[in-house]
């Protein structure tokens, strides 16, 4: 065995003892922590219920996960940076009590586990020391991004969901305000209708239900929902129901006025979308289309071209 291996075997080793410690510190930890405030236990009622897996091995890593990700939270993140995440995370449709940890300890997990791997690949297939080098730092960056990727797949969806049925939450809204219900009900209705044709909309319906019911000031609810999905059109009706509290204004009139701002705005995009497609088709037509008409056109008079020349030539 060459100097060079035995180096990178030492190197391997001392990974494994990492990780090794690492996976002994998370069994050594306490029981996880209940959420105290009454807050988080309604949000907890307010998810989306999912079917118990019968194996468990997928409840025993994320454990695993949770308990890293609280040991290592306060040493990993500062509080800006622990907000922000949070933010992310509950623009993502999650709660960020439960998930930051996880997320954590998912990134902990993989920044050992996944350059370790491909390290040991790199020996076991007999690449150079450079490959191995470069393939290791290489998985290094992946296993640092590879959370962040998941979480944007995640996100995604999420938002784009919420942008399409913010605009019929808000019909509903309108609806039930001109029935004559107050805005407690009107918010629980449109939560309960909603869950049925998208289910983002009702669960953060269902949020903003129960925190009106458990603040004492409702402004704050509906900050926390602007604040927590990050769409312009949630802050806005933020902004439109807050200022209908403050001055007394009618809820229908006002929501009735936002309704069509948004249906408006909407038509608008679709409007530039459809101006776009000329210029986005220009490449294609080039590409495909073009062409073949060229062939369908000008085929048969260049193949009776190249016989009159062969004729001749002969």
């Amino acid at each position: 065995m060459s100097r060079d291996q035995l180096v990178l075997l030492t190197i391997g080793g001392g990974v494994l003892l990492l990780l090794a410690a690492a996976v002994t510190m998370m069994f050594q930890g306490a029981s996880d922590q209940e959420i105290a405030r009454r807050i988080s236990k309604l949000r907890e009622g307010a998810t989306v219920a999912k079917p118990q897996s019968t194996s468990r091995f997928v409840p025993t890593v994320i454990a695993l996960m949770r308990r890293l990700g609280n040991r290592m939270r306060d040493r990993m993140l500062s509080p800006k940076d622990a907000e922000a995440l949070a933010k992310t995370l509950a623009a993502s449709g999650l709660e960020p009590s439960k998930a930051m940890p996880i997320f954590i300890g998912a990134k902990l997990a993989c920044l050992f586990a996944l350059p370790t791997l491909t390290w040991l690949s790199t020996v076991l297939l007999g690449y150079s020391t450079g490959k191995q080098a470069l393939y290791t730092a290489v998985s290094v960056g992946v296993a640092m991004m590879l959370p962040n990727w998941v979480m944007g797949l995640i996100r995604r969806p999420y938002q784009a969901a919420l942008r399409r049925g913010i605009p019929d939450a808000l019909d509903l809204m309108v609806v039930c305000a001109e029935a004559g219900l107050g805005l407690e009900s009107a918010v629980e209705r449109v939560a309960q209708e909603m869950k049925q044709s998208n289910r983002p909309v009702g669960v953060e319906f269902s949020l903003l239900m129960h925190e009106m019911r458990v603040y004492p000031d409702r402004r704050i609810a509906l900050s926390n929902l602007a604040e927590r999905t990050g769409q312009n059109a949630l802050k806005r009706l933020a902004a439109t129901v807050m200022q209908t509290l403050k001055y007394g204004t009618p809820l229908s009139q006002g929501l009735r006025t936002l309704a069509a701002e948004m249906r408006n705005e909407r038509m608008i995009q679709f409007e530039e979308r459809a101006g776009r497609l000329p210029a986005l088709l220009v490449m294609p037509m080039m590409l495909f289309i073009l062409p073949c008409l060229f062939i369908i056109i000008m085929g048969k008079p260049a193949s009776q071209l190249m016989g009159i020349f062969a004729s001749m030539h002969h």
